[in-house]
């Protein structure tokens, strides 16, 4: 009866384990590819290749051990705490797809102040003023605005990214992985900040 109990204690142990496993662990690449499909659609443009990356291939969601080896002993309640934290980060909402839009339709207005380095990336997912006096006087409050305006629409749709994956303790990562790709995608000559610091690309 003991060794029973034990078993029965180790297998629930095991479960709850995988289950806080699903939940905490951050699919970095996943999250790289919807950053890079969201920046490009953003800027008007396509990936290099040329290949749409509107879904995303969910095998990049690889399971830790610990999940697969409990998995294999309890499948039934395993695959159902992994279906629900199934990760897509291009799952569609109303919501999303108006803030790309947003994004993407206010972008052009922004570009010169990127390309005269006015404003720059922050390291924080957002856009930020990097030298106003680079701004006419008769543009800044337009300007600051539109910045204002893009921010808002930004931290909107990391949260609704998270949201949408049931994940929002995983706003942090997805805002990091974004501000990641729109600096590694940035135009030449544009500035972007790294630990606090500006520098051009």
């Amino acid at each position: 009866m003991n060794k029973i109990l034990l078993a029965s204690t180790v297998l629930l142990a095991s479960l709850a384990a995988a289950c806080v496993t699903i939940n905490v662990y951050f699919p970095e690449a996943a999250a790289e590819q919807a950053a890079d499909r969201i920046i490009d659609k953003v800027r008007g443009e396509t990936s290099e290749e040329g290949v749409s990356l509107d879904r995303l291939d969910r095998t990049t969601y690889r399971e830790p051990l610990l999940v697969a080896a409990s998995r294999q002993y309890a499948g039934l309640f395993i695959a159902e705490a992994h279906a629900q934290g199934a990760v897509d980060f291009d799952k569609p909402s109303a919501e999303k797809t108006a803030l790309e839009n947003s994004l993407t339709n206010r972008f052009p207005q922004l570009k010169p102040y990127f390309d005269s380095g006015a404003i720059g990336l922050g390291d924080n997912g957002l856009v930020e003023i990097r030298d106003r006096n680079l701004i006419p006087l008769r543009d800044r409050n337009n300007v600051l605005q539109l910045v204002a305006a893009q921010n808002n629409d930004w931290n909107a749709l990391y949260t609704e990214i998270a949201r949408l994956n049931n994940h929002p303790e995983w706003v942090d990562s997805i805002r990091r992985t974004f501000a990641e790709r729109w600096i590694a995608k940035a135009d030449g000559g544009w500035w972007y900040k790294d630990r606090g610091t500006w520098k051009q690309k």
